[in-house]
């Protein structure tokens, strides 16, 4: 580890000009405190068009000069949209986007585009290479799929400069050491899927599921927290199916939708934002939710305030517990829009089941509880983090260490499989598609990759994290 941690030092001092500079001296210059937010863009990039009327009416307006590329109409949590570029060049205009050391013109794709027109836009003039190795399928995460496609693209020259978005020298030299990090864990297997782990994983959530079905007349509250956990590990483990790429993943991709009534396609919209542009508001709904949470005061953020506010630290917590529900309901009105008959019998199925096979009070509580062990436990790790303004947000991986912090378990390995690997947050937001169970094998090696980059790793015990965020909570309640 030692010796791979000197190569990564190396690699990290090489920026976009032919001299080396000293990536240690670049990033201590562009330093940032821990947990700040910031007020003012630092190049124009994904910057967000505050809402023209409606309850984000009163946002602040983008400085001048400053590139609108994404709007978001509805804050509330309660809405399902997503924000939307508003920067489409028109028809016959080439959408630029480098990925690796090679410009594509996407104009032609992005209709076509899987995960929805949008990225393509979003990413007009950018580097977007460490997003696309981080979602798509590129050969050793399983699949060649989004690989092939992109080698299919017409290539193009740079966009012009007025056109051109480029990273900050720091984060030109995170990144190109942090490429070379990936392809030697590549090359090292973590990528690869255990069939045997695969199948452990599935036997836990079916077991936990049959156990609850069974004690449901006899022992309703033993089975709504043996269902309530089923329904939390098989949301871990569908994160995972909807993440990787293969064979294993293609086959059980659907299985939250089965085991949990929630939509593959709403859910992996939504979540891929959250991944892309963590902590970045319009972007991330996630950093998004007044007016039942304010992660800022509305002095701060310039948006309406709500009298709910100054008490969100006392409901805040019971409230997470309705996640689940607020995710059945969207990924049923998705899915119900889409005309999306797949996701449709298989929710059916599910309510079916919820209704007919169990006790009223089982079927609402283990939904309750399951959603407010996954909800304490995923905002925890981001919430308290640095919350970036519209149009601030860093380049991918940078973006990931300032915005996300590790949880180190304190009560063991029971604790540890409740977390389902989020404990490893960091990990994940960088690896996505790597299968959950080599998160803890990779932490110490990034660990030290960070440390040689002087990458600012972030990780507390996990009371300290669930503290933390009650107290963002009750210090923003009392803000004026």
């Amino acid at each position: 580890m030692a010796a791979f941690a000197m190569s990564a030092s190396a690699l990290s001092a090489r920026v976009a000009t032919p001299k080396s500079f000293n990536a240690r001296v670049i990033r201590k210059a562009c330093a940032t405190p821990s947990r700040r937010v910031h007020n003012t863009p630092t190049r124009a990039q994904a910057v967000v068009a505050p809402p023209t009327s409606g309850e984000g009416s009163n946002a602040p307006k983008p400085k001048p000069g400053a590139r609108t590329e994404a709007f978001r109409e509805k804050v509330s949590p309660l809405s399902a949209e997503n924000a939307q570029p508003v920067n489409i060049k028109p028809r016959g205009e080439p959408v630029r986007i480098k990925i690796d050391d090679q410009w594509y013109d996407c104009a032609g794709w992005a209709k076509a585009h899987p995960g929805g027109e949008r990225w393509i836009h979003f990413f007009d003039g950018r580097d977007g290479t460490d997003v696309f190795y981080a979602l798509h399928s590129y050969g050793p995460n399983g699949s060649t799929k989004a690989i092939d496609r992109l080698a299919k693209l017409p290539k193009c020259d740079p966009p012009p400069v007025a056109e051109l978005k480029e990273p900050t020298a720091s984060e030109y030299a995170t990144s190109m050491s942090f490429r070379d990090f990936r392809k030697k864990l590549e090359k090292d297997g973590f990528f690869n899927r255990n069939v045997f782990q695969e199948v452990w994983a599935l036997t836990q959530v079916v077991g936990l599921y049959v156990a609850g079905q069974y004690f449901a007349y006899t022992n309703p509250v033993v089975s709504t927290i043996l269902l309530g956990l089923g329904m939390v590990q098989a949301g871990w483990l569908g994160h995972d199916y909807v993440h990787g790429r293969g064979p294993i993943c293609d086959a059980f991709r659907y299985m939250p939708t089965l085991f949990n009534g929630h939509g593959v396609e709403w859910w992996s919209q939504k979540h891929s934002m959250h991944h892309t542009f963590t902590n970045e508001e319009h972007l991330d709904n996630d950093v998004m939710m007044e007016p039942f949470f304010f992660l800022r005061s509305p002095t701060e953020s310039g948006r309406p305030d709500h009298k709910l506010r100054k008490f969100q630290h006392v409901y805040g917590y019971p409230l997470l517990a309705i996640m689940f529900w607020l995710w059945r309901f969207h990924s049923l009105e998705s899915a119900w829009r889409r005309k999306d008959k797949k996701e449709l019998v298989l929710m059916a199925i599910n309510y079916t089941w919820l209704a007919t096979c169990m006790p009223w009070q089982v079927a609402i509580g283990s939904v309750f509880f399951s959603g407010f062990i996954v909800a304490s436990l995923v905002s925890a790790t981001h919430q308290s983090e640095e919350i970036m303004e519209y149009g601030e947000g860093a380049e991918y991986v940078e973006g990931q260490f300032r915005s996300t912090r590790d949880a180190d378990t304190v009560f063991g390995p029971l604790e540890t499989w409740i977390w389902g690997g989020m404990d490893t947050q960091l990990e994940h937001h960088l690896f996505p598609t790597m299968p959950r169970y080599k998160y803890h094998k990779l932490r110490p090696i990034l660990q030290a990759w960070a440390a040689a980059n002087d990458v600012n790793y972030r990780i507390s015990p996990s009371t300290k994290i669930i503290s933390d965020n009650f107290a963002t909570l009750k210090r923003v309640a009392a803000a004026p």
